[in-house]
């Protein structure tokens, strides 16, 4: 694993936290030069520590499509191209449907949907500039675009988009050395989750309880996924076992969905 990632340029957004941070150690551990996208420095120093030759932070706000441009035109400068694009970023809009407004929109579609069409697009030009060697795709998607959730209808419908782009583009650059997968994740043990949980609740740890046994009787397993499960099937994904996925969506739900599906 070291030996196939090392100097690899891996490209991942929001990985400051989550399965994207998760996801950055792993590859860092593997030898591969990580260029983290996301709004926290801070946070990116607390949790990845300071910047070297081989980790590199940009400052992204993936609600403004002008800093994602400015994201790729620093990646360009540095490296003629990227081998891996991890297509992380997302949030999670909580609300009745009819009292969302057009600004909540605008920013749930911007963030979780817009930024991973442009940040592809950039991608895509840049591996193409090496288009001898293999490269690859992954966006990350939600068990929430499978079949919608009360009270989630951006952040649903945006992650829905995620996949149906994800498979377009899988197709149009089926002849190329580049592939394309979405992973789409259940509940993980991420900071997202445990925050909705909280959310969800009142200030009363029983009622949290609760919460969280309900999530976890919807999933056969009976556990939140772990986020080395995920990135270790994101590198498996990069590794070029198999050059032949492409276009595919990878379920990791514990079997939460598989009745329905």
């Amino acid at each position: 694993m070291n030996e196939s990632f090392q100097d690899k340029v891996v490209v991942i957004s929001g990985g400051t936290s989550g399965l994207g941070l998760t996801t950055a150690k792993l590859f860092l551990e593997a030898g591969a030069i990580a260029i983290v996208a996301a709004r926290s420095r801070k946070r990116f120093i607390a949790n990845l520590g300071q910047p070297t030759s081989h980790l590199m932070f940009i400052e992204t706000d993936f609600n403004d499509m002008k800093s994602v441009k400015s994201l790729y035109e620093v990646i360009a400068d540095k490296y003629k191209t990227i081998d891996i694009g991890i297509n992380n970023v997302g949030v999670m809009d909580r609300g009745p449907f009819t009292e969302f407004k057009e600004k909540d929109f605008d920013s749930s579609i911007n963030i979780n949907f817009k930024s991973v069409w442009l940040c592809m697009q950039y991608q895509i030009k840049m591996m193409q500039k090496d288009a001898l060697s293999q490269k690859y795709i992954i966006n990350v998607a939600s068990s929430t675009a499978l079949g919608g959730t009360e009270f989630q209808s951006l952040y649903c419908s945006a992650k829905a988009g995620v996949v149906a782009l994800t498979k377009c583009v899988a197709r149009e650059f089926a002849q190329s050395n580049i592939t394309t997968n979405v992973i789409i994740p259940g509940p993980h043990a991420t900071p997202m989750i445990l925050n909705a949980i909280k959310n969800e609740s009142t200030t009363d740890s029983h009622e949290a309880e609760i919460i969280e046994n309900k999530i976890l009787e919807s999933i056969p397993m009976g556990r939140l996924g772990q986020p080395e499960e995920f990135a270790k099937t994101v590198l498996w994904l990069c590794t070029g076992e198999n050059k032949f996925i492409s276009g595919h969506t990878f379920i990791m739900d514990g079997g939460m969905s598989s009745r329905y599906r």
